[in-house]
């Protein structure tokens, strides 16, 4: 399955690569911006499903301690308010169970750029791997785990931004003492930039959020994870993946920011029609009255 998704995501990419003159960074930044693009209408019922389970908390929490000694009843209970208010409670787990493959198969497309972008015949990235290794035989492991080095030095994909960067670097091995892996410590950049951009998106998506105590200290957790995560993975990985998960954080910020100016919009609306309503009919009598 993974591999029909990347290639799947590999063909996308590089139809958007050929387009923009065969560009990498311009190409991931593209193919983040559509795989967001995609993606918000179940962001957007996410968001809604969280926001309406706020709501009902206060309602939730009475029925539970209401029922708290059977299960039953209080599980019908708690049914009927989700109905009574349209909610389905695992419509929050939808987007992220459709983004993890996405993310697991975007791992093996920057890493194989000839197999999943390129498409380079296999006999041909076999013969590139012998002549990179100096070897007569090689098997297909050696031949995923070389692929990026490969592809970098006979220039068969170009990954460039700089004459110091590539986008096959990985930032880890700026510090090899192998000088024929070190990279340039401007790689660092992807992961710090990473590790700050997440720590903003955990702030933004839950500064609206009233959790319960127990929910807090759980995203306290969380919110410890998830950046270290994310640096993680652009340190260790190179930095096309360390590109599309920067960039994809952004726009997640982005997203969250305008829904949050909605939902606040359409809170408002409500509140707005009732006084101008009240004032109308206030004006009304006043009318009448004289």
């Amino acid at each position: 399955m993974i591999n029909f998704i990347s290639s799947l995501l590999g063909n996308i990419i590089r139809v958007i690569y050929n387009i923009v003159g065969s560009n990498y960074l311009v190409t991931l930044l593209i193919f983040t911006f559509l795989t967001k693009l995609i993606l918000f209408p179940l962001m957007l019922k996410q968001l809604k499903s969280t926001a309406t389970l706020q709501k009902i908390a206060p309602e939730d929490k009475k029925l539970r301690e209401k029922y708290k000694d059977n299960p039953q009843k209080l599980n019908e209970e708690i049914m009927k308010l989700y109905a009574d208010n349209k909610v389905n409670p695992m419509a929050g787990c939808l987007l992220p169970i459709i983004q993890i493959p996405i993310i697991l198969a975007m791992f093996w497309v920057v890493k194989q750029p000839l197999t999943y972008i390129a498409q380079t015949d296999v006999a041909q990235i076999q013969e590139y791997t012998k002549q990179y290794l100096g070897k007569e035989e090689v098997t297909e492991q050696e031949m995923k785990s070389y692929e990026i080095n490969i592809a970098k030095e006979y220039n068969l994909f170009d990954m460039g931004i700089s004459d110091k960067v590539n986008l096959g670097d990985t930032p880890s091995n700026a510090f090899s003492k192998d000088e024929t892996k070190r990279v340039s410590k401007l790689t660092l950049i992807v992961p710090i930039l990473s590790l700050i951009l997440a720590i903003i998106s955990n702030k933004v998506s839950q500064r609206k959020m009233k959790m319960t105590e127990d929910q807090a200290e759980m995203q306290k957790s969380m919110n410890i994870m998830m950046p270290l995560l994310s640096a993680y993975i652009a340190y260790a990985w190179p930095i096309a993946l360390g590109i599309y998960w920067l960039f994809g954080s952004f726009l997640s910020i982005i997203q969250q920011l305008i829904m949050d100016k909605l939902m606040e919009e359409k809170d408002s609306n409500p509140n707005n029609k009732k006084e101008k309503k009240n004032k109308i009919l206030f004006l009304g009598k006043g009318d009448n009255n004289d």
